[in-house]
């Protein structure tokens, strides 16, 4: 008898255990849709990221290399790239590296080991050189060259001002020679935020990349380029950086104190129209017109309101008052740069 109850007691079991089989492959083939999702999700950040650096980096070398007369303590040698390596992205992200290329890869992997130009600048000298968005960089200057050693090898090269750099496009090799130019030494990066923003820390400028939804037209995106450059040359006096050291798919960095003194410097309404009114400027400077401009300030008034005035509690003027700023600013500036080409 008890034998019995024993051998249907392992029966139920058996039953109920097949049963429950159903559910878990359930969960599992659920579990897997997901983290091809998650996968996905990783490559349409990684190449809007780095589709929204290659727009930045063609309207701020304008700006850089038409400001080289008023950034002289940070004035460095460029060749117009930016480049990035795996190790540039968070682990969980490393395997969409391949989206930060505009091509379309298939054997990817062969190359995952070399550093990728990620951004060509229109008019630099790779531009004028042939290099493209997409190479894999396999040596710099007849040494070869991987994800732990390009940064030194290439800001050798920049401080000799001469680059011979050998490439991996597609299936060919292909070999170019470079002499860098002057421009100021503020990279220009997209930031993962959810807000419409600028920001400067001395050495570089950040812009959200929410910012690149909100804006209508690339005469808006070059003036927030031009009023952060203010503030890293003559508000935070920086350095500068090298241009290596820009990161063409930054998802985690954020601005940062490049100096303990900053921590001092008070920015404040005036500052802030001097950036605004500088700005336009040296962006005007660079042949970028900025009639379009105040449309910014409109646009952002209607998502708050309570930007159109001044108050005591921001650092940064009205609205209302930038654009008023701005207008005048440029009927003056109209006749200086009278042979502006409206680009």
């Amino acid at each position: 008898m008890i034998n019995q109850k024993i051998l249907i007691t392992i029966i139920i079991c058996f039953l109920t255990g097949c049963s429950s089989i159903p559910s878990y492959k359930l969960q599992d083939d659920k579990y897997s849709i997901e983290k091809e999702e998650i996968l996905r999700q990783g490559d349409f950040l990684v190449s809007s990221m780095a589709n929204a650096s290659r727009k930045l980096h063609d309207i701020s070398w304008r700006i850089m290399k038409a400001n080289k007369d008023i950034c002289t303590n940070s004035i460095i040698n460029a060749f117009g790239i930016m480049i990035a390596g795996t190790n540039d992205l968070p682990l969980s992200l490393q395997s969409s590296f391949r989206a930060a290329s505009p091509n379309i890869i298939d054997n990817i992997n062969e190359y995952i080991s070399f550093p990728m130009i990620v951004s060509v600048a229109n008019n630099s000298p790779a531009d004028n050189a042939k290099l493209m968005e997409g190479d894999f960089i396999l040596s710099v200057n007849n040494i070869k060259i991987d994800n732990m050693n390009y940064k030194s090898l290439l800001r050798d090269a920049a401080i000799k001002r001469n680059l011979e750099i050998k490439v991996q496009r597609l299936e060919k090799e292909y070999i170019y020679n470079l002499k860098s130019e002057a421009v100021c030494g503020h990279p220009v990066q997209p930031m993962v935020s959810p807000i419409p923003n600028a920001y400067a820390d001395g050495s570089k400028i950040y812009i959200t990349i929410a910012t690149l939804d909100f804006v209508e037209d690339d005469q808006e995106l070059a003036f927030l380029i031009g009023h952060e450059l203010v503030h890293n040359i003559l508000h935070y006096r920086g350095n500068g950086i090298e241009e290596i050291e820009a990161k063409p798919i930054p998802i985690k960095e954020k601005p940062s104190l490049q100096d303990i003194r900053d921590l001092f410097i008070f920015q404040s309404a005036s500052k802030e129209t001097e950036a605004d009114l500088l700005g336009i400027e040296f962006v005007l400077k660079a042949g970028i017109s900025q009639d379009k401009v105040a449309s910014y300030f409109r646009r952002l008034s209607i998502y708050m309101p309570q930007l159109m005035e001044d108050s005591i509690f921001r650092m940064h003027p009205g609205n209302a008052k930038r654009v008023t700023d701005i207008e005048k600013r440029l009927k003056i500036l109209k006749s200086k740069y009278s042979d502006l080409n409206g680009d």
